[in-house]
């Protein structure tokens, strides 16, 4: 199978930018070579199409659209009867789902090509999140395993708060370079450290 190469690929310019500060309020990565594995099912399947990929997967099903599950395999409820499996690049959890499902129960889909995650790290990590989504970002209201579809710079993205300060952001692939680049630029007062 050929390699899929990242979106962002030759334009990750590693080190310090910005502010000069004694540590980066921020640090931005990328999360390269996620396998991102859609399940959708129909009402009535749902519930035990959920729960048995995920037994598959060896993780939680999450409990609500609002949370998801962390770990070697991150389960996410991105919609209605809608969850997506993101695992590294090296998983078989694809052919694994795909083997055990029948049409009547659920649809499989390999959707990793078609986002780019991008990791936002760092003291002001959160401050900097507030300029970014026009969604309340407390820890009241965006607690750890928070999920929540939202726009940044007029594209739709899925962020999750996958462990405290946190947050990952999924990101439509067509729209990840210029992105970056003004995640760059939005957070460059805070200090900003680009990891490779």
């Amino acid at each position: 199978m050929a390699e899929i190469l990242s979106a962002l690929h030759g334009h990750i310019s590693a080190g310090r930018h910005g502010a000069a500060v004694s540590r980066p309020g921020v640090t931005l990565s990328e999360l390269p070579g996620r396998i991102i594995v859609q399940l959708t099912a129909w009402p009535d399947t749902f519930l035990n199409s959920a729960a048995k990929a995920a037994g598959i997967a060896g993780a939680a099903v999450p409990l609500s659209m609002r949370m998801g599950v962390s770990g070697e395999t991150t389960i996410l409820q991105v919609g209605p009867e809608r969850l997506w499996f993101v695992v590294p690049g090296a998983s078989d959890l694809l052919s694994r789902l795909s083997a055990n499902f029948a049409t009547e129960e659920a649809v499989i889909t390999d959707i990793g090509h078609a986002r780019t995650v991008i990791r936002i790290t760092g003291p002001a990590a959160r401050d900097l999140l507030a300029r970014l989504v026009p969604i309340d970002t407390h820890p009241g209201e965006l607690p750890q395993g928070s999920v929540a579809q939202t726009l940044m710079h007029g594209v739709g993205v899925l962020l999750h708060v996958s462990a405290e300060g946190v947050y990952d952001l999924y990101i439509p692939r067509s729209f990840a370079l210029s992105h970056w680049e003004w995640l760059q630029h939005v957070a460059e007062p805070f200090g900003v450290e680009i990891l490779a």
